[in-house]
């Protein structure tokens, strides 16, 4: 947890991708078809590099795009956090920050390509390092985050209750646990009673808040308290003490996500950024899909 960069921890546990859950069937559709159609469009240039690739969702996308299309490309994905992709197919590298990015022996990228990755690193440096590695002629395809998208509104949500919800866990969850595990169920003192009191109406204040429910604030006390209740003393510190660790690095996640939205600007902003790093004919676009609402600006750019 204290690693300086937060996303190690989340990509070593072996996630697909940081902007895509159980639930997210539409969009992780929508995002894949994105990709199918830039590739469509765009006469891409060999290799191509996938900037904050994580555990290589979007290089897993491009290779499936290949294969579908009879086209070869040669893809590969860095990042500066360390990873641990659960497909061992696909060609990643971490521990490699963009900013100071070269292939080997020289040799230039074709295209570069990023899905929620430019932003987190150090653009006004990266930007300029990219546009030095392309090839004459050769393009860059983002996708990246913006304060009008779904997943900057309910992170910023998330970000903002989570204080809150430690505080809860401290002010009244842990006296309530301990209580429970000194003096068993039937007997608890009249302060944890006051306790569970707090807690029953913290829950019922947030009962109808998404960034609440997106917390698993209720499944984890209910465990730990339960444990508590039957003297699984173990077991209850173990949940508690996950669960912090869990908010934690979500919260510190997702500082880094709010950071880099608010390095990028606004569209006119970012546009600048890429041209005074050298790039040409940058257009920058909001990108929304269909029910599922907006999901950031596609900035493409050239050398």
């Amino acid at each position: 947890m204290t690693q300086s960069n937060p996303w190690s921890y989340f990509w070593q546990k072996g996630a697909k991708a940081s902007f895509l859950d159980d639930s997210s069937r539409l969009p992780a559709y929508q995002m894949r078809k994105f990709w199918f159609e830039r590739m469509d469009e765009s006469d891409v240039k060999q290799p191509m590099v996938d900037i904050g690739t994580g555990n290589g969702i979007v290089v897993q996308w491009l290779n499936e795009y290949a294969k579908e299309k009879s086209k070869k490309l040669d893809v590969q994905g860095i990042d500066s956090a360390q990873l641990n992709s659960p497909d061992t197919d696909l060609k990643l590298q971490g521990d490699t920050p963009y900013e100071s990015f070269q292939l080997p022996s020289n040799k230039k990228v074709g295209t570069f390509v990023s899905h929620y990755g430019l932003e987190y690193g150090d653009m006004a440096e990266g930007l300029k390092n990219l546009n030095a590695q392309l090839k004459r002629g050769g393009m860059l395809i983002a996708l990246v985050h913006s304060k009008e998208s779904v997943i900057y509104k309910k992170s910023e949500a998330i970000y903002d209750l989570m204080p809150s919800v430690i505080k809860q866990l401290k002010k009244s969850v842990v006296p309530l646990q301990e209580s429970l595990l000194k003096h068993g169920p039937k007997s608890i003192p009249r302060s944890a009673l006051q306790a569970q009191q707090i807690l029953n109406q913290f829950v019922r204040k947030h009962e109808r808040n998404p960034s609440f429910h997106a917390m698993n604030f209720v499944p984890a006390t209910k465990h730990l308290l339960n444990a508590a209740a039957e003297g699984k003393d173990a077991e209850s510190r173990q949940v508690l003490n996950g669960y912090m660790d869990s908010l934690n690095a979500h919260k510190a996640r997702t500082k880094t996500l709010l950071k880099a939205t608010e390095q990028l600007g606004d569209m006119d902003e970012t546009k600048k950024q890429f041209e005074a790093a050298g790039f040409k004919k940058v257009t920058v676009q909001q990108v929304q899909f269909p029910e599922s609402g907006v999901f950031g600006n596609c900035v493409i750019a050239f050398k």
